[in-house]
């Protein structure tokens, strides 16, 4: 029997430094295995291929299956065409002739079997809708003079063997008119307001934004990198395409407006005045704590959705109140697949069982203390729904808590435009305040769990809407 032995995945920047699986400077992606104590060794350009064929290694581990003579694994169950398709994704040989094979059915047959179990969760929901929408756009023509074979006519999929840069250029503008979400809300006032008799109506434009169709494009860049990789197509479709789809540049940091420290309190104080009022506190008051815990522990929306009570260290007189970090939650929802429930994964850029400790601000840590003397925490988690009996939903709570309490603090003011915040601004807003008040950007990136090059480029930001704080620090006399 084949022995194998199966290492972690490991990234290659492009100047040959080898780095960990999720480093952001990773190139290309790298797996070592051995086969009968033979050391052997892959290179992907994708992460996705590299964890497909590692998952196809372990597979062959716990399964005992041979090897040939490359030391990939061989599975008894499929044939040998199809063993090359599964072991090799990258280099998949084509199934049917390139002029017969479609970009619709390359899609459903090739390459979602193939790429939708490496996505999770919300990747493959994105993936899913960014290739479908493909398959719609990515079509013939009346007139299209390709329109020759009999598996291309007007109306139909794309032959990958026709498929050129024109096409998916034209695809990429015609994303930017597809917004499901802002028609079928335009659908709903339309029907409304005919019923009460307006003639007046205005429907919001149906358009994409520039961070949807960036990401309509890497889906597609996807696929089209696999079927030119497995000889479906000629030349090379995407040349020139990624210019209509540029990634998003930073913003400057004069331009990036988050609440001060005294404003998140300001909100924290508003939050906890909405809602029904249950044994003499208002239902809002339970997001009072989770208000300040996001502005000034910058945590991720997820991992307070995750937190546990056991994971405040409350301090002491010489001693400051320390609160972990250990994972981060989201709610899980797909109707196709009958997905639903809750995912719960590792701190993002952490390794597995990797924590992060931020040391709380008096206020916030008395904040916490109230919070749990009231039993407003659950079982197993320190901020919990509005009822107290299920666990917390960010999107349950925008529009009753959210985004009144934004409006009631901002509505008005030289900062309006935070009235429309979401709450994961809370968490730049603790990063620009830790930044204001000296902390050295090296730490405050340490607390925050990302690298100093993305807090100068995404997280750094104003407080304010003048230059008074900067204008004093100039103006503060130097030593000689």
């Amino acid at each position: 029997m084949t022995v194998w032995g199966v290492y972690a995945i490991q990234g290659r920047t492009p100047d040959g430094r080898t780095v960990a699986e999720n480093d952001k400077a990773a190139a290309r992606w790298f797996i070592r295995w051995r086969v009968d104590e033979v050391l052997k060794k892959r290179t992907f350009r994708t992460k996705g291929y590299a964890r497909t064929f590692r998952d196809q290694l372990l597979r062959a581990k716990l399964m005992g299956w041979d090897a040939d003579d490359r030391g990939w694994p061989v599975d008894p169950t499929l044939t040998s065409a199809s063993q090359d398709h599964r072991a090799s994704p990258e280099a998949a040989p084509a199934t049917t002739s390139p002029s017969t094979r479609s970009f619709a059915s390359y899609c459903d047959d090739v390459w979602w079997p193939i790429m939708g179990p490496t996505f999770g969760d919300k990747n493959m929901l994105g993936h899913r809708r960014n290739m479908r929408v493909a398959m719609d756009l990515l079509t013939y023509r009346t007139g299209d003079p390709r329109c020759t074979h009999p598996a291309a006519q007007p109306g139909g999929s794309i032959l990958l063997a026709d498929l050129t840069a024109d096409d998916l250029r034209l695809a990429l503008v015609a994303r930017r008119s597809v917004n499901d979400r802002t028609r079928a809300a335009n659908d709903r006032h339309l029907t409304a307001a005919i019923a009460r008799g307006e003639t007046d109506i205005s429907l919001r434009p149906v358009e994409a934004s520039a961070a949807t169709v960036r990401s309509f494009f890497v889906t597609l860049s996807m696929i089209v990198k696999a079927a030119m990789q497995s000889g479906h197509t000629t030349g090379d479709p995407l040349t020139g395409v990624a210019k209509l789809a540029p990634a998003p540049k930073p913003t400057r940091v004069t331009t990036r407006l988050v609440p001060s420290i005294d404003e998140v309190f300001d909100l924290a104080d508003a939050i906890a005045t909405l809602g029904p009022v249950v044994d003499g506190h208002p239902a809002g008051e339970r997001f009072r704590a989770l208000i300040l815990a996001a502005g000034t522990l910058a945590a991720r929306p997820g991992e307070l959705v995750a937190h546990r009570p056991e994971l405040v260290a409350f301090g002491t007189a010489t001693e400051p109140t320390v609160i972990t970090f250990e994972e981060t939650e989201a709610a899980v929802y797909d109707r196709e697949t009958a997905l639903r429930g809750r995912r719960t994964r590792n701190l993002k850029h952490r390794e597995a069982g990797d924590t992060r400790q931020v040391p709380a601000i008096p206020d916030t840590a008395d904040a916490l203390r109230v919070h749990l003397e009231r039993g407003y925490d659950g079982h197993d988690r320190t901020f919990t729904s509005p009822s107290g009996r299920a666990r917390l939903s960010w999107g349950n709570i925008t529009e009753p808590y959210w985004r009144p309490a934004c409006e009631r603090v901002f509505a008005g003011t030289s900062k309006a435009a935070l009235a429309a915040m979401p709450p994961k601004t809370l968490r730049k807003a603790a990063i620009t305040h830790w930044l204001d008040s000296g902390i050295s950007i090296y730490l405050a990136s340490d607390w925050a769990g990302h690298s100093t090059d993305v807090a100068e480029l995404y997280y750094a930001g104003r407080a304010a809407t003048t230059h008074a704080r900067e204008i004093e620090l100039l103006a503060r006399p130097t030593p000689r």
